[in-house]
């Protein structure tokens, strides 16, 4: 019997063997995103980044005032934690998408990687409910997850049969879903698919309303 949920403390101590391949494009993505986007100087949430695997090239690229993390697996907050002991600008915060508190502060960009796939309908729906709680008044959340194109469905069935998939509870969403979940939360400013990833994702950029 397969797993019922993805084994993260598996995943952060032995990465997925296709991830090198997909993280450098993923990650001048978003450089190119938040440089579009206000990024520069600014306060920045991760969702779900736990021992993030972008925050070397944002931090060198877009230089933002601070960068916090919010992610439930203390085994990545720890790695993370011990890449950057000293540079004030890191934060790392345990707690779950789904049941955050109000938030002390709120931020110019709330970003999430391959995060609100891992839940049913109704927990996307939070996960993404989330971004904007934390998001200031005409801020940017920059939001992506696997879409289930051809090329997704082809590669997964293969890793499926081989025992080689590994993301137990990820739920490939289509945009309707999404823009959905964000009808009174913002505005889309764009939506692409990327291929290069393989496993394909949609990339959404979205304005929270003021």
């Amino acid at each position: 019997m397969k797993p019922a949920r993805t084994d993260w403390d598996s995943y952060y101590a032995r990465p997925y063997r296709t991830a090198s391949l997909t993280r450098k494009y993923t990650a001048s993505v978003l450089v190119d995103l938040l440089r579009n986007h206000g990024g520069v100087g600014a306060a920045i949430l991760e969702f779900g980044g736990a021992n993030s695997c972008f925050i070397e090239q944002i931090l060198d690229e877009i230089a933002p005032a601070r960068y916090d993390i919010v992610d439930n697996n203390q085994l990545g907050l720890d790695l993370l934690k011990c890449r950057y002991p000293r540079d004030q600008r890191v934060s790392v915060i345990r707690g779950d998408v789904l049941s955050m508190h109000e938030p002390e502060r709120l931020y110019d960009i709330v970003f999430s990687v391959g995060l609100i796939e891992h839940f049913d309908p109704a927990g996307t729906a939070r996960a993404v409910a989330a971004h904007f709680s934390y998001l200031r008044p005409g801020g940017t959340a920059i939001i992506t997850f696997p879409t289930p194109t051809w090329l997704y469905r082809a590669v997964r069935s293969l890793a499926e049969a081989t025992s080689n998939w590994i993301f137990h509870d990820e739920r490939p969403l289509r945009l309707a879903e999404f823009e959905s979940a964000i009808a009174n939360l913002g505005r889309v400013e764009s939506a692409r698919i990327l291929w290069p990833l393989i496993l394909t994702q949609y990339c959404v950029v979205v304005r929270k309303f003021p």
